[in-house]
């Protein structure tokens, strides 16, 4: 069964948008789709096809290890060119091949870091590491040592199909009865022809802007609809159908966004919460869905009424107070008693 390695290493999260341009790209989920269909048809043999300038580290990493998993053999031939991430592809195979116009490449990892010399340091380290689980590829295959592969991949070495052989990399050269020599081929650096991710970022922006229509900008800065892809409006069936995988990726993330959401409402209203405002907080926080000011404000005029009632229950108690008269004060009216008493203290 073939599998082809054809354009940049990608996540799987982006696959859509080169499969939307017609862009040819290679995520781990496409390679495993094959080799798990491979699996229930009992076949014994994977074919695998590269030629790709590399790309993601990790999806290749990923990549290696579903064919290094599989229990047949694994025949990969480097067609065009397998560099930086795609090299680590090919590794996987139990007999490598290159065709011998074809070229791989090896080197450092890399990526863009901003920072002070702390980040700097960090992102120093971090990428050591990655060259060390890259190597690990190349050890097992070729059986050189790490300083060996350190050198080379400093270098950024670029390799023949001769070059490659006599290293150790690959087992065969195609056609090889078939041709006397191999030109070294002069090929520059390739970034792999991985999508900026602003690109990505920027059609997620668009197929979620459906009632709009999709639209792109093109070399010389005019617009136009999607021609080979969407170029009238799509319905929520339609989406669904034709990207489900993405249809599921935003599900997901709208789910995770409304309960952040959610309990930073709840977070926000627990710290306004005061003595007396019990009811107005629960219900807030379980039946109304109201925001932490909206709740605030809620508690001020509850806050509010209950001093308005404190003052007017004053006011009404004071009013009976008021209206008591002077000559409502129990008296005594009997006339002995008094007698008795001025007749005590001496009185006439």
């Amino acid at each position: 069964m073939k599998i082809e390695i054809k354009g940049p290493i990608i996540p799987d999260s982006h696959q859509w948008v080169y499969d939307l341009f017609r862009i040819p790209a290679t995520s781990p989920s496409k390679v495993s789709r094959v080799v798990e269909n491979a699996i229930r048809n009992n076949v014994k043999e994977l074919n695998v096809v590269i030629n790709s300038g590399g790309g993601s580290v990790f999806s290749a990493s990923e990549i290696y290890t579903e064919l290094k998993k599989f229990a047949g053999n694994v025949k990969v031939e480097i067609v065009g060119v397998a560099a930086s991430a795609a090299s680590v592809i090919a590794m996987a195979g139990t007999h490598i091949a290159m065709a011998p116009t074809s070229q791989l490449m090896i080197h450092n990892a890399m990526n863009s870091a901003e920072g002070d010399y702390r980040v700097m340091n960090h992102n120093s380290d971090f990428l050591q590491k990655v060259n060390r689980s890259i190597m690990n590829a190349y050890i097992s295959k070729t059986g050189k040592t790490v300083d060996e592969l350190k050198q080379l991949m400093d270098a950024e070495t670029w390799m023949t199909a001769q070059e490659a052989k006599e290293a150790g990399f690959i087992d065969e050269i195609m056609f090889e009865s078939e041709v006397g020599a191999v030109a070294s081929m002069n090929i520059p650096e390739l970034s792999g022809g991985m999508l900026p991710e602003e690109v990505i970022n920027r059609m997620r922006e668009l197929l979620a802007s459906q009632e709009k229509g999709i639209s792109v900008v093109n070399s010389v800065g005019v617009q136009q609809n999607i021609k080979e892809g969407v170029n009238k409006k799509m319905d929520l069936q339609e989406l669904k159908n034709q990207y489900p995988e993405l249809v599921e990726q935003i599900k997901n993330e709208a789910k995770e966004e409304a309960i952040a959401a959610e309990r930073k409402r709840i977070q926000e209203i627990e710290n306004i919460a005061v003595p007396g405002a019990e009811e107005i907080i629960n219900k807030a926080k379980f039946e109304t869905g109201a925001t932490a000011g909206e709740v605030a404000v809620e508690i001020l005029k509850n806050d509010a009424l209950k001093k308005s009632m404190m003052l007017q229950n004053i006011k009404e108690d004071a009013q009976i107070i008021n209206e008591v008269e002077a000559n409502a004060l129990p008296q005594s009216k009997d006339e002995e008693v008094d007698a008795l008493i001025n007749k005590v203290l001496g009185g006439k």
